[in-house]
């Protein structure tokens, strides 16, 4: 006879919404969105993404079309008898007795453009309440050479008769490419070969030097003023000018333009200080700017300078 087989009953209850394990296997809508990206992260992604494509089309052409060293040195020479990019090629500032002299971002980055194959630029890498953190680099696609360089500085201008300021949004914007700038070129000096910057720099020289005597043979007093007028914007008034050159600035030559202009430059750029070049001795004649461009923010870390 077979045994009989016991069952027992269960009673089946539906179950509650707010049961714990009904949440846990079906989230409910607003834990699905909670799960989702958020727009920052979205864009991050897809500037990531394209960055990468931009990239690799980018070393995909540089191998695939290599640039003619030859030709390219030729026109980048070429440029540099244009007196428009000689003019803001070179810097210059006095250094332990002697005057340093070099290639501006403006040449830098034109002979980048004609040698080819290269990336560069500058980027922020992180930034607080109080500082900026920068990166300068380039790259050349074709060699795969690369060269970078940072920079940590504090939010901080310097404003005449104010002293250091936190800048507004326009003002820190040009801190931080002007800053950004010299470290994009020092690290494209880097990359480019430098019997090529060198050359550069000699025709950008003959260049400036040929327009200076033109233009003073055409119209003296024109460029005269002209020089007082750029200067005026970094607080360098006419008597400043002159005690720089030791004489009048009525009588100023060729070179001496030249001298002025890759100082104007400097200054501008943020390579040197006013009080680097010149004697400041009373308050400038006219105070067209209110930023001192020579003064730009002191590095993180290093006290303010008054």
């Amino acid at each position: 006879m077979a045994p009989k087989t016991q069952t027992q009953k269960v009673d089946a209850k539906p179950v509650s919404p707010n049961d714990e394990t009904t949440k846990m296997l079906a989230p409910t809508f607003e834990n699905r969105e909670m799960a989702k990206p958020d727009a920052h992260q979205v864009g991050a992604m897809s500037a990531i993404a394209r960055e990468e494509g931009e990239v690799k089309a980018s070393v995909i052409m540089a191998k695939k079309f290599p640039r003619n060293e030859l030709e390219a040195y030729n026109k980048v020479l070429k440029a540099c008898k244009r007196p428009g990019l000689a003019s803001e090629a070179i810097y210059s500032f006095p250094r332990g007795g002697s005057t340093v002299e070099g290639p501006s971002i403006n040449l830098a980055k034109s002979v980048a453009g004609y040698w080819g194959n290269m990336r560069h630029g500058h980027r922020i890498v992180a930034q607080t309440e109080e500082t900026v953190h920068i990166m300068g680099y380039a790259w050349d696609m074709e060699t795969n050479n690369f060269a970078s360089y940072e920079d940590d500085f504090k939010k901080l201008i310097q404003r005449k008769h104010e002293g250091w300021v936190k800048p507004d949004e326009r003002d820190l914007r040009e801190l931080i490419n002007r800053r950004g700038a010299i470290l994009e070129r020092n690290a494209i000096l880097n990359v480019v070969p430098k019997d090529v910057i060198d050359d550069c720099v000699e025709e950008c020289k003959k260049t400036m030097r040929a327009a200076a005597s033109g233009e003073l043979k055409q119209d003296r007093q024109q460029i005269i003023r002209s020089l007082v007028a750029a200067f005026e914007q970094l607080g360098v008034n006419a008597e400043m000018l002159s005690k720089n050159l030791g004489h009048d600035l009525q009588i100023v030559n060729e070179e001496e333009v030249a001298k002025l202009r890759a100082i104007w430059k400097s200054i501008a750029d943020g390579n040197s200080r006013r009080e680097e070049h010149f004697e400041v001795t009373k308050k400038p004649t006219a105070e067209t700017g209110s930023i001192d461009m020579g003064n730009i923010a002191p590095k993180a870390g290093e006290p303010e300078k008054k």
